[in-house]
């Protein structure tokens, strides 16, 4: 092994000559010579807790969302300090950083980035501001399903958006690009079912999309062919087996960033990837006896959720539009002729409306929040909160 100026183990075995230089002093050559290698080497290490510390420092990591940051928390625990922009309340839709937020950034040598609104805005900014920032872009080449001109309030085109899946369930693919599949309607409940309880080709996702970086202005240009389709949905992570890729290429991306840890890094990824699987089978039995059933929330942020477990949303806005009178008559007269008992909002968005339909159905109001931190508990409290909802429809 080869040894550089200024390198910590140069800079240790001339710690370690001038401490025996020291010690030889005190208690003379021989009694010196006869000290074991391992004292010399912990008395280094003791008197240098400065560059013991530069050695450990933790990897700055930024992440747009909280359920982002509870990924690379799982991933890299205490080897990683994280800083998460759109704090609990926010929405990412509305969401700009604050001057601290953008100082503090152009700091950090990497970004996780997965797709949410502002990053498209943002990060050319950023990255300007901080052109050694590594921005990884998690949601690269995911399919993405997207909101639609209609899927808010004319709930006729709902089915053409609700059962969009990943590009690994259909091959007949061929007239859409990679960031957005539109199914068929009948196909699309075929292709769930009997794919619904596979992995979707995290080994295709690896040898096409973790060899080369994210390029966010390409990123950016995909964004400007798919502006027909609508809206794209970034609230991908709310799909468990979506979510198994984010954390595969994410623990790539820490792994090389931070080698001396890989092999734990490693582990870890193991684990959370079986967690995920399991948390998939456990809310898909949990679900089954409700497919092709429909609910209603304020926001369609759950939409990639309902797309696994066959289920249909219907939103009572999109892209923080809240319906016009004749659409809000609309919504409440569809909830009445399909029973609906509950209206699902979050913390982020405006419940006027959700709520005065609420009043009109006399129905409940419950929280699906896309955004919670504890992941894991998030979609098991979605899971059952969806369950108690259907089962009040059904006792009406």
């Amino acid at each position: 092994m080869s040894m550089h100026a200024g390198s910590p183990l140069a800079s240790r075995q001339v710690l370690c000559e001038k401490l025996l230089s020291r010690v030889q002093r005190m208690l003379g050559p021989r009694a010196a010579r006869a000290l074991p290698l391992s004292v010399l080497g912990a008395l280094a290490a003791f008197a240098t807790p400065a560059a013991h510390a530069q050695d450990s420092a933790p990897l700055h990591v930024a992440v747009s969302v909280p359920p982002m940051a509870w990924m690379v928390d799982q991933l890299a625990g205490e080897h990683v300090e994280i800083t998460t922009l759109v704090k609990p309340g926010d929405s990412p839709h509305a969401y700009d950083p604050t001057p601290r937020q953008v100082a503090e950034l152009s700091a950090v040598p990497l970004y996780l980035a997965i797709g949410v609104p502002f990053e498209q805005v943002w990060l050319p900014r950023l990255v300007k501001n901080n052109a050694e920032m590594q921005v990884v872009h998690l949601e690269e080449g995911l399919n993405t399903r997207h909101f639609g001109s209609g899927e808010a309030h004319d709930h006729g085109h709902d089915e053409a958006h609700a059962h969009e899946q990943d590009a690994h369930h259909d091959g007949d693919h061929d007239d859409h690009d990679e960031h957005g599949v539109h199914h068929d309607e009948h196909a699309d409940h075929e292709a769930h079912e009997e794919h619904h309880g596979e992995h979707e080709g995290h080994e295709e996702h690896h040898d096409e999309h973790h060899d080369e970086p994210a390029d966010h202005q390409e990123h950016g240009a995909q964004h400007d062919e798919d502006e027909d389709l609508g809206e794209a949905d970034p609230h991908l992570w709310l799909d468990p087996q979506r979510m198994q890729t984010v954390v595969e290429r994410a623990a790539e991306v820490l792994e090389a960033r931070l080698p001396q840890h890989a092999s734990e890094i490693d582990a870890n990824e193991q684990r959370l990837l079986k967690t995920l699987s399991e948390l998939d089978a456990q809310i898909a039995q949990t679900l089954a006896p409700y497919k092709g059933r429909n609910f209603l929330i304020f926001h369609p942020s759950f939409g990639y959720f309902a797309d696994r477990y066959s289920l249909e949303q219907h939103a009572i806005e999109v892209s923080g539009r809240e319906p016009t009178p004749r659409e809000m008559a609309t919504l409440i007269t569809r909830a009445k002729d399909e029973n609906i008992g509950t209206i699902f909002v979050s913390g982020q968005f405006s419940q006027t409306a959700a709520k005065r339909i609420a009043s009109s159905l006399e129905a409940e109001v419950a929280v699906l929040d896309p955004l919670a931190e504890d992941y894991l508990d998030n979609l098991k409290h979605a899971t059952e909160a969806l369950k108690a909802g259907f089962e009040l429809t059904d006792s009406q």
